[in-house]
């Protein structure tokens, strides 16, 4: 019952985080996915600077950092192996993906 509670709760922040507009920030991707040590993000173009913001499964988040450049990888070696998501923003619109750690 409690896994299925927290299952539900991260659908739930996974859907209220992912109001996405594809007109200002393109599809980012993640690879690898799933990963060990490192997550890297590339994007297709950028404008100016993104905020990067990761949260696990309950909400809390894990990572915050600025996008500045195409390509940007997190050390993410010393996180626990679970679900995360991964939060991409400007001012304007907000996309969201899920990222396994191992």
């Amino acid at each position: 019952m409690k896994q299925k509670l927290l299952i539900l709760l991260f659908f739930i922040s996974a859907y209220s985080f992912a109001q996405v507009s594809p007109t200002q920030i393109e599809e980012f991707t993640i690879s690898p996915n799933p990963a060990n040590s490192t997550l890297n993000i590339t994007l297709p173009n950028t404008d100016g600077d993104l905020k990067l913001e990761v949260f696990d499964v309950l909400g809390k988040r894990v990572y915050k950092g600025v996008i500045t450049k195409l390509e940007w990888s997190v050390n993410v070696s010393n996180w626990k192996k679970g679900v995360y998501l991964v939060r991409l923003s400007d001012d304007k619109t907000t996309q969201t993906k899920r990222f396994i750690k191992q």
